[in-house]
């Protein structure tokens, strides 16, 4: 047998072969892997184009599904515009589809499909590549109780106030979600109840009243916050809303509340129901007093035929403390004050009808002096504070509300750089309050073991809008 060697020119050729195929295979899976990198990041930014524009329909579809898809098309477009990162077309406006969930939520799927040229791919015959996407949100529906505050402190921005409410009102559902609008300041007005029988609001209705209403009086966050619960609870566990809350609306810290008094009438005490107020106090950025006073008694309720100030008698404007530096000053036509608040008019069963005026188991609760078996001392001090205290304690007992079929959050918006000022007997910013209203979580008091929401702030009625905007906002996101 004879072993022949390779001619060396021979070998060279060989060679040559191997190395173009290696670097052929090479350079495929190169490009293999530039093209397909270029195709991931279309499919991230195609992703995140889709997803927004379900966002954005979810927080339009309370204007209708014609609205829904104008406002996805103009975010999905913000987002991945006609030629965006080199594609060649794509499906723009996206193609958007609504469904009605088991619990009749709102189902907005968002899908739409991007095609990308290759380059280097082409060697293998592949000339595009064909990147699709698709989104959802789940619009939760929504049990509303929207609280306002219509005391007389409001009526240079009244106009602005309203008008902001009702573009707020415009976000919702009128054929699934249900809404009832509450005002308060010394009375308190039920303007819209809740729908109990079906679903859906009268957005005319809440629009008008809300349109009609007035100024007048003091802040009696209070009981306009007890009507809202009220409401809430009234809607049958069977048929509640998986979103159940409160927005609260004010410009000031709470200075009025409602009770069972021992009024003086001639040589003897009668005993009325009624709401008391205080000034707030001291007197900052034009608004307070130095000379604070309480007095009584308002009625509690008014009625939308009637929603101006109410008094109980016409001469019950005359008991009062008098104005005063000393805000421990009693009050000699009404020189207690109860033990408890009184709240009459509810419609949910067993809601609790009074809660003391001072729980020394909540934070930022404030004592009240002079208290004997049949009440505490009625001076300015007092009143204030409990008015404080109270608007605390019920909404404490709304969020711990567990006899529904879901828990109820609140949310509070307030206005005005009075709110950031310190006021009152133990010196603190009505924003302290609201946000332990709100049980929001950046309250040095906030309470995890109760439904968090959120303390939003407006500094001027220019940032009303978008203040309420970002509740709307915070509401779809806890409803995707």
């Amino acid at each position: 047998m004879r072993n022949e060697k390779m001619k060396p020119a021979q070998e060279k050729g060989i060679a040559l072969y191997f190395v173009a195929a290696l670097m052929f295979t090479l350079l495929a899976f190169s490009g293999l892997a530039i093209d397909l990198g270029r195709g991931y990041v279309v499919k991230a930014h195609l992703s995140k184009a889709v997803d927004g524009a379900a966002l954005a329909a979810a927080r339009k579809i309370g204007q209708g599904q014609s609205a829904a898809q104008d406002e996805a098309n103009k975010i999905f477009n913000t987002n991945f515009p006609n030629g965006y990162l080199g594609v060649n077309s794509v499906q723009n406006p996206p193609n958007l589809t609504f469904a009605v969930g088991s619990d009749g939520s709102n189902i907005i799927t968002v899908a739409s499909t991007a095609v990308l040229p290759t380059s280097f791919m082409k060697i293998a015959g592949f000339n595009q590549l064909t990147v699709s996407s698709s989104g959802q949100a789940t619009r939760r529906l929504v049990d509303m109780a929207f609280v306002v505050d219509k005391s007389g402190s409001l009526n240079t921005v009244w106009s602005q106030v309203k008008s902001a409410a009702q573009q707020f009102v415009s976000y919702f559902d009128a054929n699934n979600d249900r809404i009832a609008l509450v005002m308060f300041s010394g009375n308190t007005i039920l303007m819209d109840p809740i729908n109990t029988t079906g679903r859906g609001f009268n957005k005319t209705s809440i629009n008008s009243h809300i349109a009609g209403a007035t100024t007048t009086g003091f802040t009696g966050t209070p009981e306009g916050l007890y009507q809202g619960w009220d409401q809430l609870r009234s809607v049958s566990n069977s048929s509640q809303s998986a979103l159940r809350i409160i927005v609260l609306f004010t410009d000031g810290a709470p200075n009025a509340f409602s009770g069972q008094f021992d009024v003086q009438n001639g040589a003897a005490f009668v005993n009325r129901q009624g709401v008391i107020h205080t000034n707030d106090y001291p007197y900052i950025n034009g608004q307070g007093q130095n000379n604070p006073e309480v007095q009584g008694l308002y009625q509690i309720y008014g009625t939308v035929s009637s929603p101006g100030l109410q008094w109980v008698s016409p001469t019950d404007s005359t008991y009062t403390s008098g104005q005063n530096t000393n805000t421990q000053v009693t009050n000699p036509k009404i020189p207690k004050l109860p033990l408890q608040s009184y709240h009459p008019n509810h419609v949910s069963s067993g809601i609790p009808f009074s809660f003391n005026l001072y729980d020394p188991s909540l934070a930022g609760q404030r004592v009240l002096l002079g208290q004997t078996a049949q009440g505490y001392t009625d001076h300015v001090q007092n009143a204030n504070n409990a008015a404080r205290n109270l608007t605390e304690i019920i909404a404490n007992a709304v969020r711990s509300d567990n006899t529904g079929a879901y828990p109820i959050r609140i949310y509070a918006l307030g206005l005005g750089d009075l709110l950031n000022s310190n006021a009152g007997s133990v010196p603190e910013t009505g924003s302290s309050i609201l946000m332990r209203v709100a049980n929001d979580p950046a309250s040095p008091n906030f309470n995890s073991n109760q439904p968090s929401g959120k303390y939003y702030f407006a500094g001027d009625p220019a940032q009303l809008n978008s203040a309420f905007e970002a509740v709307r906002n915070q509401i779809i996101r806890l409803s995707q």
